[in-house]
């Protein structure tokens, strides 16, 4: 008997039937519960189940069934910390005293797993039914967002300064109430026709994270049309055209009604139009 328990790489446990008393543990019971051989043999079946019910489910089942087949228990280690466990149990004499012999199988990983899949399918879930508010504007009839976090102000089309060597995208940069900051043609990056500014041409001043803090820029988009709240769910990865299409720059396509508006995302257009 002790020959075949510690040949299995399982914990195994034999204990009274009439109190729960342990009589028998093998090594790999003391090593997974935290237990030395004699701290084991001074315990009862009781102390290790997180839930009382959780004992008391199992001596129903032996007793009705005869035998326990993968009953799934939350039990305690010595250092309280939890452990999922399925057990399977057949009674036996031992000792000439009736017991049962309790085969244990670890289940913490694979429970935590389940719960991590779990959570990250609910965070999934419900990321779907979020709204987040995007600020909508148009460039050649079409409609963009830019999420509204992201915008610090919407200004009209003011003096730009001209800076040498800059990419064609950049117009340069402008004085903002005192604070010097770039501005770049968003239709140029884009590669659509160029446009002459009208009334309603203005520069989106937006905030964006950089590896050395929070940076001001600012975009010319032909006007600024809605601040329009999209849901998680409504929002889908660009697809892939021809493979040579540059979308990096692109985070999503939200579906409303029956059009489609181009999610853009800023922290890559930052490293677009002020790091080339």
């Amino acid at each position: 008997m002790r020959l075949i328990s510690e040949t299995i790489p399982v914990p195994v446990i034999i204990s009274r039937i009439s109190d729960g008393k342990f009589l028998y543990v093998n090594e790999h019971a003391c090593e997974i519960f935290g237990l030395s051989g004699d701290e084991f043999l001074r315990r009862r079946a009781s102390e290790l189940y997180a839930n009382p019910y959780d004992r008391e489910n199992f001596v129903n089942i032996l007793n009705e069934k005869g035998h326990v087949s993968n009953l799934q228990v939350c039990m305690k280690k010595a250092d309280n910390s939890l452990l999922w466990a399925a057990l399977f149990s057949q009674p036996l004499t031992f000792r000439n005293e009736p017991c049962v012999l309790t085969v244990v199988y670890d289940l913490t990983e694979r429970r935590q797993a389940e719960e991590e899949i779990r959570r990250l399918t609910e965070e999934l879930e419900n990321a779907k039914e979020r709204v987040e508010k995007y600020l909508m504007f148009t460039l050649a009839g079409q409609e963009y967002g830019i999420p509204i976090v992201k915008i610090k102000e919407i200004i009209g089309i003011i003096p730009i300064t001209p800076v040498p060597n800059m990419p064609d995208f950049i117009r340069g940069v402008a004085n903002l109430r005192g604070r010097v900051i770039p501005i770049a043609d968003i239709r140029r990056r884009l590669g659509l026709e160029a446009a002459e500014s009208s009334e309603r041409t203005c520069i989106i001043i937006s905030e964006i994270e950089s590896t050395t803090g929070k940076r001001t820029a600012g975009i010319i988009v032909d006007a600024v049309s809605e601040v329009l709240g999209i849901r998680g769910g409504d929002i889908e990865s660009p697809p892939e055209i021809d493979g040579k299409t540059d979308l990096r720059f692109i985070s999503g396509m939200a579906k409303i009604g029956k059009s489609i508006k181009i999610l853009l995302d800023i922290g890559f257009l930052r490293e677009e139009f002020f790091y080339k």
